[in-house]
This record gives C-alpha cells, sequence and structure tokens, in this order.
C-alpha cells in the first residue's frame, strides 16, 4: 500500500482579495507566459489549522513571545512565584529552543508549542524556580524528540534553530492555490459616507481609496504522508484519534485565506476534490492556461483539464496509484469526466481517508 494520498482540490472564487502582498494587492505570479492570481500555502495552511483547532479544541500556540505565555502559565500554576525570575527561566528555556544557548534578550523567533508542551514547560519553569535550581534543564524535560501531540504541529511541521532534534517533520505537503487561467487585477473605488454630512445636506465624503480585487478557478494540492504523520503526531493511538484526523480533513477542504472576507464574502464550497492513493507524490498541473468555455466561465474546462491529465497519469505508470480513488464536489459532471472514479459526498470521502490514514 502507498503511503502517500493527495487531495486536489478545483475552487471558483468571485470578487475577493483573499490573499494580500505587502501593497495589498492580490498575490500572482506570471506563469505559462499570462499572470495568474495566487494564494500562498503559508496562508492555506494557516486556515487550515485555524478551522481544525476551533473544532477539535487541539490547541497550539504559534508565537514570538512564547516565553511570555510560559512565564504566565508557570505564575498561574503557583502565585508565590518570583515574577522576573519566572519570566528569566521561561526566557531561557525557550531560548534553548530558538537560540544560541540560554541567554536571553535579543529579537523575537517564532516558535510552535501544543497546549502539552506550553503546559509542561509552564510546569518545568514553576518547579524550578520554586525549588531554586539554577543547573541547565535539559529540554527533554518538557519536549518530545521528532514527534508532537498536536495534530495541526504534525501535520505542518516545525523546527527549532538551536535544538533541531526536537523540530517536527511536516506529514502533510500543501501547494500554493492558483487560477488554471490568465487573472486580471482589477481597482475598486470606494469612498466613506460621513453620516453628519448627509443629515446636514453637505456633500463630500469622510474618505476616498482604492482597493484591488480578482476571481477566479483555483487549483490546488495537498499530500499526506501517512508513515510520516504517524511518526510525528504522538496522538496516533490515544482515543479520539480518528475524530481529529476527520477534522482535519474537513479543514483541508474549508481551510482557506480571509482576506477581505467581511467585505467580499467569498464563502464558495469546492467543485471538485479529488482524493487519490500514490506511492509518489503527483499533482497536476496548468502551464498552458484553460481558455474560457464557450458560454463562459473557467470551472468546466479546468475540470476537464483535470480529468485529462488523471488518465493521462495513469496510463504513464497505473503503478503509482493505489486502490482509493474518490471525487466530490459541487461541479454536477463529475461521474462524466472521472469514469471508474467513485463519486461520493464530503462525509463518505473523509471517511474513506481517515480509514486510509489509519490502515497498515
Amino acid at each position: 500500500m502507498a503511503r502517500n494520498l493527495t487531495i486536489h482540490l478545483a475552487q471558483e472564487f468571485p470578487y475577493s482579495n483573499l490573499n494580500r502582498d505587502d501593497a495589498g494587492s492580490p498575490k500572482r505570479i506570471l506563469q505559462g507566459g499570462v499572470l495568474r492570481a495566487m494564494l500562498s500555502s503559508q496562508a492555506i495552511k494557516r486556515g487550515i489549522r485555524t478551522i481544525y483547532e476551533n473544532q477539535s479544541m487541539d490547541l497550539s500556540v504559534r508565537s514570538g513571545r512564547l516565553a511570555d505565555e510560559v512565564a504566565a502559565a508557570a505564575l498561574e500554576l503557583d502565585g508565590s512565584l518570583d515574577k522576573k525570575k519566572t519570566e528569566k527561566e521561561a526566557a531561557k528555556i525557550i531560548g534553548q529552543l530558538t537560540k544560541g544557548g540560554e541567554s536571553e534578550g535579543g529579537s523575537d523567533r517564532s516558535a510552535w508549542l501544543s497546549s502539552e508542551e506550553l503546559a509542561t514547560a509552564a510546569k518545568t519553569v514553576a518547579d524550578r524556580v520554586g525549588g531554586g535550581a539554577t543547573d541547565k534543564v535539559d529540554a527533554s524535560a518538557y519536549m518530545t524528540e521528532g514527534a508532537t501531540g498536536s495534530l495541526a504541529i504534525a501535520a505542518f511541521g516545525r523546527m527549532f534553530a538551536n535544538s533541531p532534534e526536537f523540530g517536527t517533520e511536516a506529514a502533510l505537503s500543501v501547494s500554493p492555490a492558483v487560477t488554471t487561467h490568465q487573472a486580471v487585477i482589477e481597482a475598486d473605488y470606494f469612498s466613506t459616507v460621513d453620516d453628519v454630512k448627509v443629515r446636514e445636506r453637505e456633500s463630500g465624503a469622510t474618505f476616498l481609496g482604492t482597493t484591488q480585487f480578482t476571481s477566479g478557478v483555483f487549483y490546488r494540492a495537498i499530500t499526506i504522508d501517512r508513515d510520516q504523520l504517524k511518526e510525528s503526531w504522538s496522538g496516533w493511538d490515544l482515543p479520539g484519534a480518528d475524530e481529529k484526523l476527520g477534522l482535519l480533513v474537513d479543514a483541508i477542504l474549508y481551510g482557506l485565506p480571509r482576506g477581505k472576507e467581511h467585505s467580499t464574502a467569498p464563502y464558495v464550497q469546492p467543485a471538485l476534490v479529488l482524493a487519490e492513493e500514490q506511492k509518489y507524490r503527483v499533482a497536476y498541473g496548468f502551464d498552458t492556461p484553460v481558455e474560457a468555455a464557450s458560454d463562459g466561465g473557467y470551472l468546466a474546462p479546468t475540470v476537464s483539464e483535470l480529468a485529462r491529465q488523471y488518465a493521462a497519469a495513469r496510463r504513464f505508470d497505473p503503478d503509482n496509484f493505489g486502490e482509493l480513488s474518490l471525487v466530490t464536489g459541487t461541479y454536477e459532471g463529475l461521474a462524466n469526466e472521472f469514469t471508474g472514479t467513485s463519486v461520493v459526498t464530503k462525509r463518505e470521502l473523509i471517511d474513506a481517508v481517515v480509514r486510509w490514514i489509519r490502515s497498515e
């Protein structure tokens, strides 16, 4: 049985700006000789993690101020601790992971801990400060080498620059989402109405400005490495593991950046979700941009092109693909496009993926 399962998604987004660059414009790349709109993989992973953790309550904290979080938790455990000594000890512990040695000060360096790891680190700090310890603490007192209890951290991975042995290898590979066709970045002029001026029958707005938006059909791919997930996630054999895995797969389907969501409401379900077992990780490409259908729109030609590449990949190397091959989504013609592939509901796809992850 293959160790990889890739989930392909095609999704059409209306007028929106889900992922901005430093100038506020929708992110974009030049591919196949034309401009494409893009959602970065980092922003997609953040969206997946947020949905997963909100649904599962399997929480984690990623911050450049983790020492403050550990110190605050230690003080909650024992309010009699000296605050400055507690903060200093917490800085040493986090610095041991992220900086050279146990030095204080310097710029913040982002690190990522599960709620369990944070609580264990806080208990370690409280015990050391309360007991007057001055020796160097071993990070293994509050961390596990190569693994974590947070499914989100196990999925996306983390690195500790000063203690690489406590890093966690990512079990998921996440591509950017890129339009399958040429995209246009549109400028939108807007003004802010002044209620008092309106009441007094005066002209003029309080603020005038422009912002930029785009639209299109985006393709992205996410690969789950089952063997790596089992190695990186210490919760594999705990009660509730299947439920957490199901919530993670569900978050993969819905997790996206949410830039300007309140002004555009870009909430669109996936038109196509294709899950396939693979020996070697394979995604599909749109170097040649699809052309709009005769009656308009890029979704139908995108689905057809994906189906063509799906069939071509199997002609080239049928041994690369395992038994699991499922498709779902809101697009009505999936059964005609992906002949021989089971068309299922979202729930059925999630359950099948979880069974595949848990199988030996």
